[in-house]
């Protein structure tokens, strides 16, 4: 997830120039008409903050999706190979539950 975030850290920062590109800085960004733009880092932020929170939601669709492929899957080799589902196994039986063997 870390690496996500950094590869859409690097995208909007290099689409962007990147801070201090023309001589400006962040947060001093000039529109056309030459006057400052004070808000510009914060709704930088803000649309990076919805990226990658849309990012996210893709890579848990994803995760998700591929998560049920592989139970089909199982599912499939399972009925093909006539092999029933793995059953939970029984309790090992010891101490005063077990059976006796006496001759």
């Amino acid at each position: 997830m870390m690496a996500m975030t950094v590869a859409a850290l690097l995208m909007q920062m290099t689409s962007a120039g990147g801070a201090g590109s023309e001589g400006r800085r962040a947060g001093n960004q000039l529109d056309l008409t030459g006057s400052q733009h004070p808000g510009g880092v914060k709704e930088e932020l803000s649309s990076l903050k919805g990226e990658i929170t849309s990012l996210k939601g893709q890579f848990r669709l994803a995760r998700e999706r591929q998560r049920l492929a592989a139970e089909e899957k199982q599912r499939q080799e399972e009925a093909r190979y006539g092999v029933s589902p793995k059953a939970t196994p029984a309790p090992a039986a010891g101490g005063t539950g077990a059976p006796t063997n006496t001759r």
